[in-house]
């Protein structure tokens, strides 16, 4: 816990007061508030990635819901701090945690489908055959990304000689236009910045298709069951943000300005962010229903074949890991109120 604390940096997302949009939030109407509070673990750095989430949350917040996020250094700490208590929800893939502690924890939403690129200097690492020995820098433990890198090296029959954890995409993809590393997993925008900055010194080599989840909500089930009004909100808000992101990506620009958020994003990675969320939205990448059980299973084939589910896909059960109910209500109140 000593060291939990050490690497956690609680902020409270500032309210805004600026009226008049059909951002300002309420999936169900402004007068539709949950109160309560809410704290949420993020194992990730503030990004591209995570402005759609933060415009949510600041959504949540106008309903009347207080919102801590609370940064921690991966997903595993993430993971930590909501089976100790010190978060209610958090974001990551903690289906091996879920499976071998039993852990009282339940996903309840799919935020995005999984688009990951392995990126690797073309003169060292022409193919895959190039890489078996080599080092390749995924985002940490536990995550989506060391899942995709035992994938590959299953695929490909090789084996990496150190598999090394660095969080945050943009970080590693400083380290690889600096020479730290040759070869690593980026998102979308990353992959992009450092195609564009060095042209022909990378690569990006191929792998797996598959609609496994890059990152699930998921929360300690008996608060969940206890906040079922704040866990409302909360699903309504995402999926209301999803979808004006579906109508226009540019939508998450608009709101960026006008709620201030990620305003020390680098000059580079800003012009990255309307080209991600257009592709990301033409890819299909952010589920306008959570998920559900069609993630599930998709995630179970995937975790699985990554070996961090030990059980055969089609013995594992949905209501093991997920909890159906709420997002199932956000979903019908949602689409009944038309947002």
């Amino acid at each position: 816990m000593k060291r939990f604390w050490a690497l956690a940096v609680t902020l409270t997302l500032a309210l805004t007061a600026c009226g008049g949009s059909d951002g300002e939030g309420g999936g169900k109407g402004d007068s539709a508030e949950a109160g309560g509070s809410i704290r949420v673990a993020l194992g990730d750095i503030e990004s591209v990635e995570t402005l759609a989430l933060f415009i949510a949350l600041e959504r949540v917040r106008k309903r009347g819901t207080e919102v801590e996020l609370i940064e921690l250094a991966d997903e595993d700490l993430a993971n930590q701090a909501v089976v100790g208590g010190q978060a209610d929800v958090g974001l990551g893939a903690p289906y091996a945690l879920i499976e071998g502690s039993k852990a009282p924890l339940r996903i309840f939403c799919q935020l995005q489908e999984a688009r990951f690129f392995p990126v690797v200097d073309k003169a060292d690492y022409p193919d895959w055959q190039a890489m078996d020995g080599e080092t390749f820098t995924v985002h940490s433990r536990g995550s989506t990304t060391e899942a995709l890198a035992h994938i590959i090296e299953e695929e490909e029959g090789i084996k990496f000689g150190d598999i090394s954890y660095v969080p945050g995409s943009e970080v590693r993809a400083t380290a690889l236009l600096r020479g730290n590393v040759k070869a690593a997993v980026l998102d979308i925008p990353n992959k992009n910045f450092v195609m564009s900055e060095s042209p022909g010194k990378f690569h990006v080599l191929p792998t797996p298709e598959s609609d496994a989840s890059d990152e699930v909500m998921f929360g300690n089930a008996e608060w969940l069951e206890q906040n079922e009004a704040v866990v409302q909100v909360l699903l309504e808000e995402i999926l209301a943000t999803w979808r004006s992101i579906a109508d226009d990506p540019a939508f998450v620009q608009e709101e960026r300005e006008r709620l201030d958020l990620l305003a020390d994003l680098p000059a580079e990675l800003e012009e990255e962010l309307l080209p991600y969320y257009e592709q990301a939205v033409e890819e299909d990448l952010f589920p306008q229903d959570c998920g559900g059980e069609e993630a599930a299973e998709a995630d179970f084939e995937f975790y699985h074949a990554a070996g961090q589910l030990k059980g055969e896909p089609q013995d594992l059960k949905v209501e093991d890991f997920w909890l159906l109910e709420p997002l199932e209500a956000a979903v019908g109140s949602v689409e009944k109120s038309g947002s």
